[in-house]
């Protein structure tokens, strides 16, 4: 296709510089509007002339390859997308939690996995990990369930081993 591509610019090239010549050597009068003419029909026949050998069936079927090489990518570019946007809930989610918990004197680490529901992510479980009293456990639960809609059992406490 470049080696087509190539040789139509200097067809194009030649002819635009012959009928160049012509025009310049061209008496004015009669002869010169015959010669314009000519040279216009030249230039439009050399600029045409791709479209006149295409091949128009080869054309569609690499159109149609093209066209579903697009759904390809359109759905790996959805399933990285939804593993993006899950991952960033599940660390925004953590953050908040921890955040919520610092500001209540609460040490601890937390990790969220995520799951599906109608499509979209949203946090599925809530792992914390630290040294917590029966009083801290039961304020994260609180919060869980009343900020983020978790039920009890899915938060988990891991004592955490040697401390912070």
């Amino acid at each position: 296709m470049i080696e087509g591509l190539h040789q139509w610019i200097l067809a194009v090239t030649a002819i635009s510089l012959l009928t160049a010549l012509c025009q310049a050597l061209t008496p004015p009068g009669p002869v010169k509007r015959v010669s314009n003419l000519t040279c216009g029909l030249l230039i439009f026949f050399v600029l045409v002339q791709p479209l006149a050998r295409a091949d128009y069936a080869q054309l569609l079927e690499d159109f149609q390859d093209y066209y579903a090489g697009l759904g390809d990518y359109d759905a790996t570019l959805a399933d990285t997308n939804s593993a993006l946007t899950e991952e960033l809930i599940a660390q925004n989610t953590a953050a908040y939690i921890e955040d919520k918990a610092e500001a209540a004197g609460i040490t601890c680490a937390v990790t969220v996995a995520c799951g599906q529901r109608d499509g979209v992510p949203v946090p599925e479980t809530v792992t914390v990990s630290g040294s917590l009293s029966q009083e801290e456990q039961a304020w994260l639960l609180a919060l869980a369930e009343n900020d983020l809609g978790l039920e009890a059992t899915a938060v988990q406490f891991e004592e955490e081993e040697g401390g912070e």
